[in-house]
């Protein structure tokens, strides 16, 4: 028999602390769930409901993190533009460029990747963010980022009024693959590059 004052019941299980999340994680977890509803359904398709839905998130973690629809854009552009600067140095580091014909080939190469596989989703989304800026002024300082890197990019190989030139053809040679039926034609890319660009050969 128990001896008075003593308790023979045995513990019950203990309830594992609880793990505490990462708020940037799931912020990151957010705006990436936004960018794929935005590559499949466009601007007009993003909601809090399908970014939550996209990514098997509650929507309660949508809108703390994104107050609002446009904080959502907001954001999204912000990591694109970030993305894009991203390439840039990557390219720089990658595919040095010693000539003019060098640098024609580079940009060829970037225009014709950027319209195929993956490559063309994630450019999708970057132009759906773009443009939305036409309608979102506050968009506007994260979009003169893209404009200017582009430019500052160009301007280190060729002189500030063809590197806007080229800047220029090259958003709309990419904007012309990802809209059109057909991927952009490489040989027809590299010339009209190298006549922007006042050099260069066609390729083999």
């Amino acid at each position: 028999m128990a001896e008075a004052g003593t308790n023979d019941a045995q513990p019950g299980p203990t309830t594992p602390p609880r793990r505490r999340r990462d708020p940037e994680a799931r912020k990151r977890e957010v705006i990436e769930a936004a960018e794929r509803v935005i590559a499949a359904r466009g601007l007009e398709g993003l909601t809090h409901r399908s970014v939550a839905a996209e990514g098997d998130l509650p929507v309660a973690s949508t809108t703390y993190h994104f107050a609002t629809r446009d904080d959502l854009i907001q954001l999204a552009f912000e990591r694109s533009v970030d993305q894009f600067l991203a390439y840039l140095e990557h390219l720089d580091a990658v595919q040095p460029t010693a000539s003019t014909a060098d640098l024609v080939e580079r940009l060829t190469n970037a225009v014709i990747t950027a319209c195929a596989g993956e490559n063309a989703t994630h450019w999708t989304v970057q132009y759906e963010l773009f443009l939305a800026a036409m309608r979102r002024p506050a968009l506007r300082p994260t979009a003169d980022r893209t404009i200017t890197a582009g430019r500052a990019s160009l301007e280190r190989h060729l002189s500030p009024a063809r590197a806007y030139a080229v800047s220029a053809a090259l958003s709309g040679m990419i904007l012309h693959g990802l809209a059109g039926t057909h991927t952009p034609d490489r040989t027809t890319v590299h010339a009209a590059l190298a006549e922007l660009c006042g050099g260069g050969t066609a390729p083999a």
